[in-house]
Formats: structure tokens, sequence, C-alpha cells
């Protein structure tokens, strides 16, 4: 009797068989996915449509899926396939979908966005994506990984995909022009300097990461991370010499000695060291606040787009009774564009820099009557009652009066709203709500909860912030009504 194979063993496929595979569906990291030898395969720079003859190059050993690359392609290429405009497309693992045609990025974003409502049974018109005016040249910061090439060289770069090998992402298209500037010059100086390249392997070394942030004034802000073991002297002289490149406004010294991926942590010290501490960055269009922003201050990376979703939610939010609550304010882009349309705020940010930062910027501006920042947790929520006065959890008093806020604004990170935010919208009950969110999963898990209690999705308008990638920002709201009964499944708890 021959042996039962497992489900596992079935689909198995191995490390360097060759297989016929025909692309019907893109991922979230470029890849065209179809199926092969009873697996689901994976394949590098294959658009759905396209076939080609594949080499299977990873085996997962938890499910049937499989990695490959291209070895020989098979009949026509997509109509939606484009030349990607940046040199490192397929090295350096950013920007994955630069090989597909724009308006067929938007399209696939737009059907992201629907596709994740429908899955927790939502029923809502999703808007066409307000494209970017270019899909290159647009990105406010570079991030680069400090590493030794093979030939010994100093490499400005990231992690090719799925390997610790850094490859230079030293001319890429995406980046604004002055920061792909400033970072070569900054690789000379840094290959000169003597200080010891970092060795994640062997934990020995000292230079790390570079960041690059540029402001709208066309300055850069340099960050310059090492370990805490890197010598003063030789890291002032670098500093001094990075700051005197016309472009810089200034270099920051920061300290991270840990083991992880971050490029800055918590418990790292950050030290001015040459010029300027901060970017300028100008927002909320003709009331021309000016943001102050360190190294590590959020700030959307496409800048006219970012302007586009603050301009989104000001639109959407006019005729809002009563005040409006902010919830993950940052340094205050939206709030201030509510501000500019006549809107009272309170803008409720955890970290106390951004903090500082709005609320000097709202004081330059003549807006401090107008948006008022408070530092604490969004989950404080709840134990406010949704009443905008009072102090809990570290949270200052807001407008006089203890006022419910008629239109509340969250702007969470990927991952979402925590459990007990949901519960305190749901609690706080405003007449509106605003979600602008980068995760269209998490955004359909929590509106779902939203809409079960009681409010009705009003508008669905997708932006897109980084061309060449699946990444797509939405800015959703919603207004308080009678329940509705579920339009389908009941959505799984987080």
């Amino acid at each position: 009797m021959k042996p039962t194979q497992s489900p596992s063993q079935a689909h198995k496929v191995r490390r360097g068989q060759r297989l016929e595979v025909l692309a019907h569906e893109l991922d979230e990291a470029g890849c065209g996915v179809g199926r092969a030898g009873g697996c689901e395969l994976r394949v590098a720079d294959l658009l759905p449509g396209e076939r080609a003859e594949v080499e299977v190059e990873h085996q997962s050993p938890h499910r049937g899926c499989a990695w490959a690359r291209v070895r020989r392609r098979l009949g026509p290429p997509s109509p939606d396939r484009v030349t990607p405009p940046c040199p490192g497309f397929g090295r350096c693992g950013g920007c994955v979908w630069q090989h597909l045609a724009y308006p067929a990025q938007l399209a696939r974003k737009r059907a992201r966005v629907a596709a994740a409502l429908a899955r927790v049974g939502l029923a809502a018109e999703v808007a066409e994506v307000v494209a970017a005016p270019s899909p290159t040249g647009y990105r406010n910061k570079g991030k680069y990984v400090i590493a030794a090439g093979a030939d010994g060289a100093l490499v400005l770069g990231g992690f090719a995909p799925r390997s610790h090998e850094v490859v230079s992402t030293l001319g890429c298209r995406v980046v604004e022009p002055v920061i792909d500037q400033v970072a070569e010059i900054a690789r000379q100086r840094l290959a000169g300097c003597g200080l010891p390249v970092y060795d994640e392997r062997r934990r020995r070394g000292v230079l790390r990461y570079l960041i690059a942030r540029s402001g709208s004034d066309g300055q850069v802000l340099l960050g310059l991370v090492t370990t805490s073991a890197a010598a003063r002297a030789p890291v002032l002289a670098l500093a001094r010499e990075l700051a005197a490149t016309p472009a810089v406004a200034g270099v920051v010294w920061a300290h991270n000695d840990s083991h992880g991926g971050a490029l800055l942590t918590r418990e790292g010290r950050v030290e001015a060291v040459a010029g300027r501490a901060t970017v300028i960055e100008r927002v909320a269009g003709p009331t021309a606040v000016t943001l102050e922003l360190g190294l590590g201050d959020f700030f959307q990376v496409h800048r006219s787009q970012g302007a586009r979703i603050c301009a989104e939610v000001a639109a959407v939010a006019a005729g809002a009774p009563g005040p409006a609550l902010e919830l993950y304010a940052g340094a205050g882009a939206i709030g201030f564009a509510l501000a500019a349309a006549g809107v009272e705020v309170v803008a409720v940010e955890q970290n106390p820099d951004a903090v500082a930062a709005g609320r000097a910027a709202a004081g330059r501006a003549g807006l401090s009557d107008w948006i008022r920042f408070q530092a604490g947790d969004a989950a404080a929520i709840r134990h406010l009652g949704g009443h905008m006065g009072g102090q809990a959890d570290g949270i200052a008093p807001g407008p006089p009066g203890g006022r419910r806020p008629g239109l509340i604004v969250v702007d969470p990170p990927r991952k979402g709203l925590a459990p007990q935010v949901r519960a305190g919208l749901i609690e706080a009950a405003p007449a509106q709500i605003v979600y602008v969110s980068c995760g269209p999963a998490s955004l359909a898990r929590d509106v779902a909860e939203l809409v079960a209690a009681g409010y009705a999705i009003e508008r669905v308008q997708p932006i897109d912030l980084m061309p060449g990638t699946p990444q797509v920002e939405t800015v959703l709201s919603l207004r308080r009504g009678r329940p509705r009964p579920p339009t389908g499944p009941a959505p799984a708890p987080p």
C-alpha cells in the first residue's frame, strides 16, 4: 500500500525546479501570483496575464506557497507593463509596482480598498484614487543603510528582498532630487571619515544609518545614526563637513545600539551637532502655518498629496456641528487645515516633540485660539467620556465647558485603532467621524464596528501618496444615524 501524502507533501515543490506559470494576480511585494505543481507561486517581475518558465527559489515550510524567479518569458508582455523609472528597481526591495503602468496601479489600489471593505460585509462606493502629480521625485525622506560593498567601498542603500545584502540606492528616482544629491555627497564624506562601518552579523563597527529629510524650503536635515561606541571627535568633524554643504540645514547625531531593524530608538540619545535640528514644512494653504519638524517627527512623505488629504478632510468636515477632536494628530497638519476652515480643534498626540512643534506653529500663525494641542494617548478618549474638557491620562483640559465634539478625526498607524479607541469613539458618539487610513484591512475592521454601532459610510476617497508601491491612503467619512442590519458576516475580533 502506498503511504498517504499530507496536503503539504502533495503541494511541495523543490528548490531549483522549473515550472511554467501564468500570473493571475499581483501581490503587495510586486510578485505575480499563479499556480503550478499544485502550489501557489509568487514570481518577481511577472505581471497578471504574463506567462513564464520560472525557477523555484524558496518553498514555505508552513503552507503551499513558493517563491520563484523568471528564467524564460513565454508569450507577449502585459499591456500594463512599463519600464521602471528607477535604476534600483528589483534590487532594493522598494517601489515594487514600478513596472506596472500608473493608471493600472491606481485601479488596483482602488480595488484593494473596495475588497477590504467587502470582506467585512460593507458595501460602499469607492471613489477613483486621487493620482499624484508625478510618480517620481516626490519622497521627502531618504533612509539609507551604511554598509561595506563587496569591493570594500562604502555603500548607502537598502536590503535586497529576503536578504541581508545591502544594495546601493543612490540614483533613486523616487526621493526628491535634492535628497539624492546630498546622499551622494554624504557617502563620499562617510567613506573618508575614518569611522568603521557597522557589521550587523558580527556586531562590530559604529556607522549604521543615514537619514535625509527635506523641508518645503528645499533644505535637508541629515541624521547620522551610529552605535554609542562612536568616538565623538570624528563624528563632530564629519558633521561639520556635511553641514558645510549648501543644501544641508543641519546634522543630528543619534545613537542606536539595538539589534533590530529600527533606524531610531527611544532609548538612543539624539543630539544636534551642526546647524539646525529641524526642517521647515508649510501646511494649511493660505494660512501659511510653518512647522519645525525634527528627524523623527511624522509628516506625510509626499508633500502635495499630504496637502490633498488635509483638504479632503476639511471639505468633508465642512458644517460639522460643535468643536472637533483629532486623535493621532502628529504636529497637526490636518488640524491646521480644519482650523483654517473655521473649525475649533483639540489635537491629541502622544509624541511630546510633535505636540511642542504643533503648539509653536499655532502660536506663530496666531491660531492658538482655534487649535489646541494636548499630549496624551488616544485611548484616553474613553476616560474623557467623549467630553473635550477635564483631564485624564495626561490629557490637559480641552475647550471650556466640557463640550462634546461634533466631529472626531482619527489618523492612526497602519495597525488601525486599538479596541479601547474604537469603544471610546462609540461612547463619544460624535455626529461625524473622519478616518484617515494607510491600511485598508485595519480600516475595514474598524469601520465595520462603527457601522454596527449606528454609523453610515458617507464617502470613501483613496489618495495615492506612494506611486510605484501598493500603499494607498484613504479618507473615509461616517455620519451617525439609525443602526443598520449587517450586510455580511460579522468581522472577526481583533
